[in-house]
């Protein structure tokens, strides 16, 4: 009974955006039911939308035909003769029309092919098995307004720390306390300076160690440690920079490890 409980709330959920199925499954059966699921949207999409087509095209034709009856009642008139093709080139462009044209159409023709692309699209491989398409534009907006706003927050709680911007300060390795023949101290992150990558001065390499939050009196600082290269190597990540005037102020900071 649990099994079967399982694969029935599955074949709803299965709509759900791709990446909450990590939450999801288990104890839903997401990937095993995508197929059924996909189809299961496709069967919804015909039954909202069949009956609906055929009270429109009733619609449409009552319509049309009482606007032939109002034409043919007036004087004769240049076109009369047309007048009986009206209805029926309408009656041809009617389920377009409804598809393309009317709310109950365009929900239904979407349920019908999103159903499908799922469907097939886990049928040949269950691995590349999907979300409702909506659905997942929906997520993928929330969740990227939702990031950059606590990004911003974020940048912004450390900008305050860091406090106005100020020029990279050079110190020894011995002054930071740690393994490096260097220390920059910079005031805001800076992006392409990772771990492994190359500083290349005017007249030196270094390589840059694992940066690191450090305490000053002039607030939260980003310090970058650099190691002197003794030989030369292939350069991936090379930084152009030149390292400013050794600082000479007494240690006052205090290290704060990521």
């Amino acid at each position: 009974m649990l099994n079967l409980t399982s694969w029935a709330a599955a074949l709803v959920v299965g709509a759900a955006p791709r990446p909450l199925w990590r939450w999801l499954e288990p104890p839903l059966p997401l990937h095993r039911t995508a197929f059924p699921s996909g189809l299961l949207t496709l069967g919804v999409g015909f039954v909202y939308g069949v009956p609906g087509f055929f009270a429109y095209a009733s619609s449409v034709a009552s319509d049309d035909n009482d606007w032939m009856l109002r034409r043919l009642a007036l004087p004769p008139q240049l076109g009369d003769s047309a007048v009986g093709l009206v209805p029926y080139g309408v009656s041809i462009l009617t389920l377009f029309l409804y598809l393309f044209l009317t709310p109950r159409g365009l929900v239904s023709l979407y349920l019908a092919a999103s159903g499908s692309i799922r469907a097939v699209a886990a049928f040949f491989d269950p691995s590349d098995a999907r979300g409702d398409f909506v659905l997942t534009a929906i997520y993928s907006a929330v969740t990227s307004v939702w990031q950059g706003a606590r990004r911003t927050r974020t940048r912004l709680a450390r900008e305050r720390l860091e406090g106005e911007e100020r020029p990279d300060v050079l110190q020894t390795g011995e002054w930071a306390q740690v393994d490096a023949d260097y220390v920059v101290l910079a005031s805001r992150k800076k992006a392409e300076w990772t771990a492994g990558a190359i500083i290349m001065t005017s007249t030196d390499w270094y390589k840059l160690g694992e940066p690191f939050d450090i305490d000053t009196p002039a607030g939260l600082r980003t310090a970058y440690p650099l190691n002197r290269m003794e030989a030369v190597e292939v350069v991936r990540r090379g930084i152009r920079y030149d390292l400013p005037r050794l600082a000479r102020q007494p240690r006052n900071v205090e290290r704060k490890d990521r």
